[in-house]
């Protein structure tokens, strides 16, 4: 790769929103927006919209509340129920397991790549639950830019940076959940 790509995808502040579980939310609606998608659509009102898992499981849609943090529950929405609702909007595709090198591949075609990893890219925390071991410091960033050594986020804590790909692998590789936005 001889030239940086950077897709420049806005960046949705979950925080200021309220939403302090609601990173998944804001990733897909920063990609959906970045490929002209659900552009009417406000993050308040996409947040509205996201389907809750009944039963607290990540797998099965969001498992708590975007808005706080409920005791015994798992404040998530995993990539299979968010590829479902993201699909009511735009289109997207699962990546998850995919090496490092697709989602690249991604961003070189002009397609942000929503992905799995932690808060500000720390050691995972692992926990059990009784859906899976899950990283309690889960978090869901917008891949939208890559260089040789860099890959470009929107991050819906941290804003928009760019980050070593060593590091961003390592998190990523952790848990390989990944979905592409596609236009």
């Amino acid at each position: 790769m001889n030239q940086p790509i950077l897709l420049g995808a806005e960046n949705v502040n979950q925080l200021s929103w309220g939403a302090i579980n609601g990173c998944e939310a804001a990733s897909l609606l920063e990609g959906l927006h970045y490929q002209g998608a659900a552009l009417g659509v406000s993050y308040g009102q996409f947040l509205l919209a996201m389907p809750i898992a009944q039963d607290g499981n990540p797998y099965h849609g969001f498992g708590g509340s975007p808005f706080k943090n409920e005791p015994g529950k798992f404040e998530a929405i995993f990539a299979r129920p968010l590829l479902r609702w993201g699909n009511q909007f735009g289109s997207l595709c699962d990546l998850s397991g995919a090496d490092p090198s697709w989602l690249y591949d991604e961003i070189c075609r002009g397609n942000p790549v929503i992905t799995y990893v932690t808060v500000h890219f720390a050691t995972p925390q692992w926990e059990q639950y009784p859906f899976g071991r899950v990283p309690v410091n889960n978090h869901c960033v917008l891949l939208d830019g890559v260089s040789k050594h860099q890959v470009h986020v929107s991050d819906p804590i941290d804003g928009q940076y760019w980050l070593d790909r060593v590091k961003f692998e390592k998190i990523y590789l952790s848990r390989r959940m990944a979905a592409v936005v596609y236009k």
